[in-house]
């Protein structure tokens, strides 16, 4: 399983933090490079920013990479990433990857997610359904089929990459089967504080919403309901309600 890291050619002094991060846990990893908003974004996506919009294709030069390359799986890093201090075991074997996931998110935003029994464990880590919302989009994991669907169904895009991957308001994430890794085997940088950096490839300052017209709203309940029906069998095995906790070994 090869991992790709998002990093913009402007950005040296990230490529040199995240080196050191994967020498840290001894993997190695492929630099894609980024889409960089500072150059204007290459198309115009109503109600994002040229940031998200750079965001979301340098993401999908990463599964462009995964759905066309040789393995089953691929794992996608944004340059900001720290891991924790066990994560190499996991991500030098992918035997653990349950053989129906499509995606398998990494990291946590530490907000409170539904969550399965485990169905999988590796190196101390449990994999668990994910069954709600949980947005982020610094570490995950995509198997070789779910690339090549979500690059067919992201030729145009509405929404930032992390919500087309993880929310449940959007058809990408209705049809996929996602596990969470639990604890987290990564987060951002925002997070450990002696590590924040600018951010370059993503803009969290959102630009004001607009009110959603009706059918814009019947359109996401109807795509929320086929989430459910695709997860509802689950929702009677939900063992916990809880934040992803992220392990407290690691040191920064």
């Amino acid at each position: 399983m090869k991992c790709f890291v998002i990093n913009l050619d402007r950005s040296a002094d990230r490529l040199a933090v995240v080196q050191a991060e994967f020498a840290r846990i001894g993997i190695p990893f492929e630099r894609v490079a980024g889409i960089d908003a500072a150059a204007g974004a290459p198309i115009s996506v109503p109600r994002l920013t040229e940031a998200e919009v750079c965001c979301f294709l340098s993401h999908r030069q990463c599964w462009d990479a995964i759905a066309y390359g040789p393995d089953q799986y691929g794992a996608v890093f944004e340059d900001d990433v720290v891991f924790s201090d066990d994560a190499g075991a996991a991500l030098a074997d992918d035997s653990w990857i349950p053989h129906d996931a499509d995606v398998v998110k990494l990291e946590t935003f530490f907000n409170r997610v539904r969550l399965g029994r485990p169905v999988s464990a590796v190196a101390g880590y449990s994999v668990r359904r994910l069954l709600g919302q949980h947005l982020g989009a610094c570490g995950y994991i995509l198997s070789k089929q779910a690339a090549a669907r979500l690059l067919r169904e992201t030729e145009s895009f509405t929404v930032p990459v992390d919500v087309a991957l993880f929310s449940p308001t959007q058809m990408t994430t209705a049809r996929s089967t996602i596990y969470q890794m639990v604890p987290a085997l990564c987060l951002q940088a925002l997070f450990v504080p002696e590590r924040k950096t600018p951010a370059t490839l993503i803009q969290f300052a959102l630009p004001p919403q607009r009110e959603k017209r009706v059918i814009d709203r019947l359109r996401v309940e109807a795509i929320r309901a086929i989430w459910y029906l695709h997860n509802r069998p689950l929702f009677r095995a939900v063992e916990k309600v809880e934040a992803v906790p992220f392990p407290t070994t690691r040191a920064g």
